[in-house]
């Protein structure tokens, strides 16, 4: 392609878009599905539960969820390749509704950060009318998942969910109720909580079994390179759960989360921690997963229930691995830094390299990087 092509190509993309106001499609976090959003900001990422169409793009029923990636803000120019690495993420909003091409049309409920949920109309992506605190009414559930009652006059976002334009905001005149709604959880009717508790227990159920089988049934583990990151499919399965978990618990009551299904909840920490640990060691960080399958065991030593101790048995060999080798590479880091002290950089490096070897580290890198440049003269 020449430049000029590769210039008019983009100035067309740019005018598309362009039509829409600010807003661009972009992919969802696996690279697999194309969604609209109307207000684009570099650390969005978002994850679509339903299908796509043969272009691509998110449609039919599902629920969309805005994260806010966390990126490590590094500062001098020691790291260059770490810039802007992301470190985590925080979910933003959760849209549950019909999608056309990448775009709501027809009635969406959504869910805010602090768990309060308004419903509304889209027309090709964009907010017809108010949103209005709740549920949507009976006639207008077209989810994929069941949506419970929730308080009526629980006060909107101030500018009300971020990623749609708003016809206009509705604020009733009642904060103290408003807060008083927002700060407890809706109490949802018997036969909405009943619902509520089996619909998580089945997709628990099904996320843990989808889990095992990418983990070849939660095999224990013995080689740090035999540890395999989550499927993308997999590892969105398991954040939607994580999502799940935390809007159940804020809906009927942590108390009544905990002795309803006490088990579900500890299976849903331990899918994460999975989740979390094997993308660590896979992206060659084995002190995060070290630190936070420790955590996780520390405040989990036990499954409550036999059907969980594969899972509880996987996440252990591996903690357990973590921790021998982050003891061997330690000797190495000793050496490295002896001689180092004695000003032998060759030998230094060799360790640090031989303790990376033995037990990937960010910050073993590190040193090796600053041993090299000094040896340069940099």
């Amino acid at each position: 392609m020449t430049a000029r092509c590769l210039f008019i190509c983009t100035t067309l993309l740019l005018f598309a878009n362009g039509a829409y106001g600010d807003g661009t499609f972009q992919r969802t976090r696996d690279g697999r599905t194309l969604i609209w959003n109307n207000y684009p900001r570099r650390d969005d990422e978002a994850t679509w539960s339903g299908e796509r169409d043969s272009n691509g793009f998110a449609t039919g029923n599902g629920t969309l969820t805005w994260y806010r990636v966390r990126r490590a803000v590094v500062t001098g120019s020691n790291i260059p390749s770490s810039r802007g690495r992301a470190v985590g993420a925080i979910v933003v909003d959760r849209y549950s509704g019909r999608m056309l091409r990448g775009r709501f049309d027809g009635p969406v409920v959504n869910v805010d950060a602090s768990g309060r949920m308004f419903h509304g109309t889209f027309v090709n992506g964009t907010k017809a009318n108010d949103w209005v605190a709740g549920p949507l009414p009976r006639t207008d559930q077209q989810l994929n998942e069941r949506v419970s009652r929730s308080a009526v006059n629980a006060q909107p976002p101030a500018e009300g969910p971020p990623r749609f334009a708003m016809a206009a905001s509705t604020r009733p005149d009642t904060p103290a109720t408003s807060a008083t709604a927002a700060s407890t959880p809706a109490v949802a009717e018997p036969e909405v909580k009943s619902r509520m508790i089996t619909d998580f227990k089945e997709q628990t159920q099904a996320v843990l079994s989808r889990v095992g089988d990418a983990t070849g049934n939660f095999r224990e583990i013995d080689r740090l390179d035999s540890v395999q990151e989550l499927p993308a499919a997999v590892s969105e399965s398991v954040a939607s759960l994580v999502d799940r978990a935390r809007d159940f618990r804020a809906k009927v009551g942590y108390e009544t989360a905990l002795s309803e299904c006490r088990s579900e909840t500890e299976t849903v920490d331990a899918l994460s921690a999975v989740d979390q640990s094997t993308r660590n060691i896979a992206g060659n960080d084995g002190s995060a997963a070290n630190s936070g399958l420790t955590d996780f065991l520390k405040n989990n030593p036990e499954p409550t229930v036999d059907t969980q101790r594969p899972l509880w048995r996987y996440l252990t060999s591996m903690q357990l691995l973590c921790s021998r080798l982050e003891n061997e590479a330690e000797i190495h880091l000793q050496r490295a830094e002896a001689f180092a002290s004695a000003g032998r950089t060759a030998d230094a490096i060799r360790e640090y390299q031989e303790a990376y070897r033995t037990f990937p580290n960010p910050a073993t890198v590190e040193k090796i990087r600053q041993l090299q440049r000094n040896s340069l003269g940099l």
